[in-house]
């Protein structure tokens, strides 16, 4: 391992920090970058080298700040990191260890690590079928736990069970679940957070898409096995970086994922909903919840209730819509109803006043016969009927 100054342009991100997942913290950004022109830069970043750039394995907030910092008036153009010679799995350990001790309980940055893990395992266990990664390995109990996973990737079906958070957890403690500084809860509410994205999903196919199907040379580049049915999205995964700790994001994920609040409020509306619930207040009374000023003072139930709170507001609107919608579809079938039959009289009154016309010729021909004389006491019905359609139309 050496120090090495490298250009600032030659840095990019670990491969495995999604940042769509778990962004660079702006705020965190800002504080570095006001401390790196006060004393210049410093800390123990630590990358590797691939082709011609330098991969971060972490301290991707720090280089964020020493792009925009400057010491003395000078932008910086260099930056010391410690470079490696580090393999996939290192990488992926030290983007998690930064994310433990910095990151903490971030619901962002653990679901990171577990899509990252979970996609390092897939790579593992579908790019070296004779010969699977020691790390990769150690997630699974024995060989019989290995093959079981590679059939379940091939196969696309109960892909989740492969990786569930015993494995996870194995992965992360290097082969001792008991060692992984993440809780069984909190990589299984990750797992469901993913799920409920659409994220696992996407993950699970890019993932297994890498790879032809085995024993069948002219299938390169098709898909293990045929996609299957994909859960419906029911959540936005950016919500997660909102909260600054899990047991928000948990509150949040739970109230915005019941059947009502699924028909109350949009996936796409969830992320504007987080941030409002979480936007510092001056008021001394919100809510019920005294002196929120800080986003960690606000608790699970205050956030429960902001959702429920926004359920009833879309639930009501949707009423309104709902007895709107319903308002202009009677609308709809009266017009209908009033077209056909206008249609109709005037079809019918059409070859009326044409039959008439060739009974009045009828008439001065033979004034005595008595079918017409029938005929004209019904007239005067008909003409009844028209005065009584006036009266009603007046």
């Amino acid at each position: 391992m050496k120090l090495q100054h490298v250009p600032l342009d030659q840095i990019v991100p670990n491969p495995w920090r999604d940042t769509k997942l778990y962004p660079i913290d702006a705020d965190h950004v800002a504080e570095l970058r006001q401390s790196i022109g006060d004393h210049g830069f410093f800390g123990g970043v630590k990358g590797r080298r691939r082709n011609g750039k330098v991969e971060l394995g972490c301290g991707h907030a720090r280089i964020a700040a020493a792009r925009k910092a400057k010491v003395d008036g000078e932008p910086l153009e260099t930056v010391p990191i410690f470079i490696d010679d580090l393999d996939d799995d290192a990488m992926l350990r030290l983007m998690t260890d930064e994310n433990a001790t910095q990151a903490g309980a971030n619901p962002g940055a653990v679901m990171n690590e577990v899509a990252a893990v979970t996609r390092r395992l897939i790579d593992g266990l579908l790019g070296r079928l004779d010969n699977c990664p020691i790390a990769v390995a150690k997630a699974f109990e024995n060989k019989v736990g290995i093959e079981q996973a590679r059939t379940k990737l091939r196969n696309g079906t109960d892909v989740h069970l492969a990786f569930s958070h015993p494995t996870i957890r194995r992965y992360l403690g290097q082969g001792n679940a008991k060692r992984s500084y993440r809780s069984e809860r909190q990589v299984r509410e990750a797992i469901s957070a993913l799920k409920q994205s659409g994220k696992y999903d996407d993950l699970v196919d890019e993932a297994r898409a890498k790879y032809p199907v085995p024993d069948a040379p002219a299938a390169k580049g098709k898909d293990v096995a045929p996609r299957k049915p994909r859960r419906p999205r029911t959540l936005d995964e950016r919500a997660a970086n909102v909260f600054p700790n899990e047991h928000q994001f948990h509150a949040f994920r739970e109230a915005v994922t019941t059947h009502a609040a699924q028909q109350a409020i949009p996936v796409n509306q969830q992320l504007a909903l987080a941030k409002e619930i979480m936007k510092p207040s001056s008021s001394t009374d919100v809510g019920g919840f005294n002196g929120i000023k800080q986003k960690k003072q606000i608790g699970a139930p205050y956030i429960k209730m902001m959702v429920q709170a926004k359920v009833q507001e879309g639930l009501k609107k949707q009423r309104d819509i709902n007895k709107e919608e319903r308002e202009a579809y009677l609308a709809e079938q009266r017009e209908a109803r009033i077209e056909d039959e206008l249609h109709s009289a005037n079809a019918s009154l059409r070859s009326l006043v044409s039959a008439l016309a060739r009974l009045i010729d009828l008439a001065e021909e033979f004034p005595a016969h008595p079918k017409l004389g029938g005929f004209s006491a019904r007239l005067d019905t008909l003409v009844g009927a028209i005065q009584q359609f006036s009266k009603k139309l007046k």
